[in-house]
């Protein structure tokens, strides 16, 4: 048991000093005992006021009691189920729905037929769900489907997903099997939107016609929505989701939202975490155009359009703009968090002990040391430049007299698609200068010029809120719950963030949640031979259902 000095103080009683240096002792005696008081009393206080003043949720406080599986999800354990899901999902692979950037009008592009497809494949595959849950079709092809529930003044619960896919038209003779031929090797699922995300779309409908057949109905009303295009930023499908569900709810009228995500379970520092993404970062292209006179191949300027683009994707290329930044607000603050409370001590490095312990934390530094770890790492705290398309020249001995490519920057969590503008055009204006060309209509400093440089920016998104990870929060707290009933006790649930942009966050929709559903392996998204084991996908299942069910909690 401690003692408390002020308390020791009090209770002891001093000697009367027989001489002068008995008495100068006996002062100086009290004088030490006063400062040690005062100190203890002055460093409890600043270490209460200072953990007063953490950010909620860095302590990573995890449900307890821990949540145990709930007995509707044992279902996916039984002989059979994972063939049975295999065979769901691949028949929904089998479909190419693809979405392309220049994707016209749905009454007048072809390319939106195969979606009509999926649509009866869903209904022929999840009778019960079709028959139970009421559907609005959306944008033309994107589904939004209610599963009423019992308590009407509870907020919704939304899971999402999306049936769009991007295309697989090149590169074939490099996949192991047709990227839309759903092939099962008793392992794996192979295909195009086999982990992105047609599993999750799969998985959710799985959940919810299971549910139904055992008579569970809920209290919170359930709400499943599925985009066309979130592969092209949703101008189709989460747009209108989004003012379709605004309209019916009003504005935040949604409590929870469990959307794809991008992030796994995580095994580090000898504990298991579960990484739900809390926040998406903005979004932004910039398609750079460089004009200039064209002309025969066998006598070329100095300087073609092509050469000065070239030089404009090396200076963005190059250039260090974009550096990783952390704040305390920061999802990955609270994963550190988290990692520093429940890592093992030995395995923890002293960076993230001395960062997460200190009054003053070196936040430019922690960043750096988090980047450094992995390119996935950095990109969850640093806005990226990405060049995606390259267009120029029709002929080979034609000079091209336009050359265009195309930037793609997923912007962080503290920045803008503004500041990402600004300084897109901080990295071309000394281009356009030194070689004489027109930068957004500016002047010339050295004339005549040769050309002109123009920029397009399109699908400008803000990052999204952050979203609370503390399990004072409903949403949190629920889905803490369900990855303890999924995965178990000793997995924690920690903050994380997406690199990505899902598109359904839209105006009208807050994102409450937004996490991951396939929350272990999947490979070779957005390239060839995308897949995903079939234990993922039975785990996504069983992960959905038990999120459904701890509903009933609250």
């Amino acid at each position: 048991m401690g003692i408390d000095p002020c308390t020791s103080v009090i209770q002891t009683s001093p000697l009367r000093p027989k001489n002068q240096n008995a008495r100068m002792w006996s002062y100086f005696r009290w004088m030490v005992i006063f400062l040690l008081c005062t100190s203890y009393l002055w460093l409890s206080k600043s270490a209460k006021s200072w953990l007063e003043k953490r950010e909620p949720g860095s302590d990573c406080e995890q449900p307890h009691p821990p949540a145990r599986p709930s007995r509707l999800s044992a279902f996916t354990d039984e002989p059979g189920f994972s063939a049975e899901a295999a065979k769901r999902l691949a028949g929904a692979v089998k479909i190419p729905t693809m979405s392309f950037d220049d994707m016209g009008p749905v009454d007048e592009d072809p390319r939106w037929a195969p979606f009509v497809d999926m649509h009866y494949y869903l209904r022929d595959t999840f009778p019960l769900l079709h028959s139970t849950l009421r559907l609005s079709v959306v944008g033309g092809y994107s589904l939004v489907y209610t599963w009423d529930g019992s308590n009407t003044s509870a907020k919704p619960l939304m899971l999402t997903g999306h049936l769009d896919v991007v295309p697989a038209l090149t590169a074939l003779e490099r996949w192991e099997y047709p990227p839309f031929s759903g092939a099962f090797d008793e392992e794996w699922i192979f295909g195009r939107g086999a982990g992105d995300c047609k599993n999750n779309v799969i998985g959710v409908m799985t959940a919810v016609e299971h549910l139904i057949s055992k008579a569970w109905k809920p209290q919170r009303t359930i709400i499943l929505a599925f985009g066309q295009d979130e592969e092209i930023s949703g101008p189709r499908g989460a747009k209108n989701i989004a003012q379709y569900l605004e309209k019916r709810y009003g504005k935040y009228g949604i409590g929870m939202i469990v959307d794809e995500g991008g992030m796994n379970l995580e095994s580090a520092y000898g504990t298991e975490f579960a990484l739900p993404g809390i926040a998406e970062k903005g979004y932004l292209n910039a398609e750079i155009q460089v004009d200039m006179l064209g002309g025969h191949s066998s006598i070329p300027p100095r300087h073609t359009s092509i050469g000065i683009l070239s030089k404009i994707v090396t200076a963005i290329e190059d250039s260090p703009v974009f550096q990783p930044h952390l704040e305390t607000a920061y999802p990955i603050w609270g994963y550190l968090a988290c990692v520093a409370q429940h890592g093992e001590s030995r395995l923890v490095p002293s960076w993230i002990k001395k960062g997460l312990s200190s009054r003053k934390p070196n936040m430019k530094d922690i960043a750096a040391r988090f980047a450094e770890m992995s390119v996935g790492n950095r990109y969850l705290l640093q806005t990226s430049k990405a060049p995606t398309i390259f267009n120029a020249g029709l002929k080979s001995n034609a000079l091209a007299e336009t050359a265009r490519v195309l930037f793609n920057s997923r912007i962080d969590l503290f920045s803008s698609p503004t500041l990402v503008k600004q300084h897109y055009q901080e990295l071309i204006r000394p281009v356009a200068q030194k070689y004489s060309l027109r930068f957004e209509g500016e002047e010339v400093s050295d004339p005549p010029f040769i050309g002109n440089i123009t920029v397009d920016w399109t699908n400008p998104h803000e990052p999204s809120p952050i979203s609370p990870s503390n399990i004072s929060d409903t949403a949190w707290l629920i889905f803490s719950r369900a990855v303890q009933a999924s995965f178990g006790p000793h997995v924690i649930t920690a903050p994380s963030a997406m690199t990505g942009n899902t598109g359904i966050s839209t105006d009208g929709v807050p994102l409450e949640l937004g996490l991951i559903s396939d929350l272990l392996s999947r490979l070779n998204i957005h390239t060839v031979d995308e897949k995903i084991m079939v234990k993922t996908h039975v785990e996504g299942i069983k992960f959905y259902t038990d999120s459904l069910s701890t509903l009933d909690m609250d």
